[in-house]
């Protein structure tokens, strides 16, 4: 029997990942935490976690990192899948190269990272995976549209891997959060951007701007990420949990409206928020 139950999290230097870590720690997980902040990095290691520098990305880093779990600590008991960044702008303007990264850390680095902790789950016929999505992965709304792409990615490769992998006992489990406060996205959000005279969509992005910011500072709108740590404890503590959770009042709401209404009402409603003023 393994003297200590072991959790590999990705994007561990904020936000979800690191608040997740903590309270895998807490819960007396030996955690490797892995991220690309170098300070971050160091002050998780002071913390007593096994943190390391890792791009999701870099197919041979994942493997060397997975092998030397499976070797020193018998494998991997959890794996959560939070890595990832935001993107933002008209698709027509969208960098072709961007959203690459994009999917290469929401879609692809989560299958990758999933495939090399399988062999080990599969042969102790136990393990979660938990895969951090959004509820943009569930609707679209204009001016995030790359980002809603891959997320709605992850839901089908989250969804198609938990079927695929119930028969050996592995459970796969997604999360989808409401927005989520944290330092990043506050400060993008409050950064003040300018944009060319001759950008055609200059107006529009100087609304989606301000819509995003009243967003972030309307009461119950944004979790903070603890809650999302939270809820990610209570998927790894359940015998059965569910498919897929959406975690904030505000989430729930939206994906309920989004339900009920029509497609040409959904549209309506997300253009009016960026309606000139």
């Amino acid at each position: 029997m393994k003297p200590q139950p072991v959790a590999l999290v990705t994007g561990a230097t904020s936000g979800i990942g690191e608040a997740t870590a903590h309270r895998l720690q807490a819960q007396n997980y030996l955690v490797f935490a892995v991220g690309r902040n170098p300070s971050a990095l160091d002050a998780l290691r002071s913390q007593g976690f096994q943190a390391r520098t890792l791009d999701v990305t870099d197919e041979p880093a994942v493997t060397e990192l997975v092998d030397e779990i499976n070797t020193d600590h018998g494998g991997v008991d959890v794996l959560v899948n939070s890595a990832g960044f935001p993107l933002r702008g008209p698709l027509e303007q969208v960098a072709l190269n961007d959203l690459r990264s994009l999917f290469e850390t929401h879609v692809v680095g989560p299958l990758q990272l999933s495939q090399a902790v399988l062999p080990g789950m599969r042969a102790r016929r136990t393990g979660i995976i938990v895969n951090i999505g959004s509820t943009g992965g569930r609707f679209t709304s204009p001016g995030a549209g790359a980002y809603h792409v891959s997320k709605y990615g992850l839901e089908a490769l989250s969804l198609a891997l938990r079927a695929e992998l119930m028969p050996f006992g592995v459970r796969v489990v997604l999360i989808d959060p409401t927005g989520v406060r944290t330092r990043f996205v506050e400060a993008q959000l409050e950064e003040t951007r300018s944009y060319a005279n001759d950008d055609p969509y200059g107006e529009f992005k100087r609304r989606y701007d301000e819509a995003a910011l009243a967003l972030t500072k309307t009461p119950g709108v944004m979790v903070d990420a603890d809650t999302v740590a939270r809820f990610v404890m209570r998927v790894v503590k359940a015998k059965n949990p569910k498919p897929r959770y959406i975690v904030g009042l505000s989430g729930h709401a939206t994906i309920l409206a989004q339900t009920l209404l029509t497609d040409r009402m959904w549209e309506r409603i997300t253009l009016s928020r960026l309606a000139p003023r």
